[in-house]
């Protein structure tokens, strides 16, 4: 190709053409990597592979047949923003949306306990069912410190707990593949905490994939634009912002202990199809308090506080430098920060959230202010949960705010 027909500006600035060629190469990829931008293709490859696997018969599951065989699972989609993930995408099942996942592939250090060992044969030798019971239970309570009931331990044992697999070499592959999902924080809690009906359904798994129901997750605008709402629009608002404060209520006292959310996001709330009761849709990063501040408190090398924080979980580096304090804030603080607040910058809110509009009184904003960093330290982020009489009065303040707008619209 005679590169002197390229278009005068291409062919005068080749190096700057190729810098900017490049760049916009670079941004894709990253946007690809950090999950922020996401292709159908992706989805498409992850089927494929894991009926692949499928067909070999290294991969069952209840969804296995109408993913692989029967092509009753349809309409891909690939869902962005999931960036701990190697796969999350969409898909239907005759009328019911549901949502695939399955996480990345574990670092050498990051590896879990081995299900089975093989001899110098290469034979595999598999846990007896006291034992395979036993690492499940351990497992839990170092996951997520619960210990079992026995209806609990039947269920995460089984892939179907209708259908007890008695076959040697059946039962052998279920453990292999429930092995892995039992690894997920996720798939864990949506098993034991069905009941509760603030996670999205589980509904079936196949191979190292596990599907729950979609909920679509809540999308509100939250640029400079929001501060001119209209009266139905704050009305929206402030009832999200009810529901949110019910759902938090939730963690923190219908639980064994209270629930963490280190991750916390607008889009990781949903509202099911009619339904009235918010659900928080990632459970990666969710621990039970000891959980979380074990891991805050694990008494690695620090030089700053930060470096002893989990995503939105923070403690603090003491003065040996050490991690040794337990999570110091809590759901509260995080969502009055991050979604009611919004985006500040010394101070001053450069990005506003949920709650801050033209129709945010004077009273409320001093309360979110006080919510979003209860200890009003100005130097470092908020390292303090909300008390519960801020929260109280947060709660009233709202709930009469949405009563008097919903009735004025």
């Amino acid at each position: 190709m005679n590169v002197r027909r390229l278009p005068g500006f291409m062919y005068h600035y080749k190096v700057i053409t190729l810098l900017l060629f490049t760049t916009m190469l670079l941004v894709v990829y990253l946007l690809l990597h950090w999950g922020i931008m996401c292709t159908n293709l992706e989805a498409w490859r992850h089927v494929s592979n894991v009926c692949s696997t499928h067909k070999k018969g290294a991969a069952i599951g209840i969804l296995c047949d109408p993913l692989c065989a029967e092509r009753g699972i349809h309409s891909l989609a690939c869902e962005t923003l999931h960036a701990g993930k190697e796969a999350v995408f969409s898909a239907h099942w005759e009328t019911t949306r549901l949502v695939f996942k399955a996480s990345r592939t574990k670092t050498p250090v990051e590896q879990f306990e081995s299900l089975f060992w093989t001899d110098a044969s290469g034979t595999k030798h598999f846990p007896s069912e006291t034992d395979f019971s036993t690492m499940i239970k351990d497992l839990v309570v170092s996951k997520l410190n619960v210990t079992l009931s026995q209806h609990q331990l039947e269920r995460l044992a089984r892939l179907r707990t209708h259908r007890v697999e008695t076959e040697p070499r059946r039962r052998q592959l279920e453990m292999e593949n429930l092995w892995p999902l039992l690894q997920e924080n996720e798939y864990l809690m949506s098993i034991l905490y069905e009941d509760r009906d603030i996670f999205p359904q589980l509904i079936g798994t196949c191979g190292t994939f596990y599907a729950v129901e979609y909920v679509r997750p809540i999308e509100t605008p939250t640029t400079i634009l929001a501060l001119s709402d209209s009266k139905p629009e704050w009305a929206k608002r402030l009832k999200l912002a009810v529901m949110i404060l019910d759902l938090l209520e939730e963690l923190d006292t219908n639980f064994p202990e209270p629930i963490h959310l280190c991750d916390v996001k607008i889009n990781h709330f949903g509202l099911p199809l009619g339904g009235q009761k918010l659900k928080f849709l990632d459970l990666d990063a969710a621990f039970p308090k000891t959980i979380i501040s074990r891991i805050t408190s694990d008494s690695k090398r620090c030089e700053r506080h930060e470096d002893c924080d989990y995503f939105d979980c923070r403690s603090f580096c003491s003065k040996n430098k050490r991690c040794e304090s337990p999570v110091a804030n809590n759901n509260l603080q995080i969502v009055c920060e991050k979604i009611f607040l919004g985006w500040t910058l010394s101070g001053t809110i450069i990005i506003p959230g949920l709650l801050m509009s033209e129709h945010t009184t004077s009273t409320l904003a001093v309360l979110l202010r006080q919510c979003a960093n209860p200890a009003g330290d100005i130097e470092h982020l908020p390292r303090a949960a909300v008390p519960d009489n801020l929260k109280t009065r947060l709660y009233n303040m709202l709930h009469e705010m949405e009563q008097e707008v919903a009735a004025s619209v």
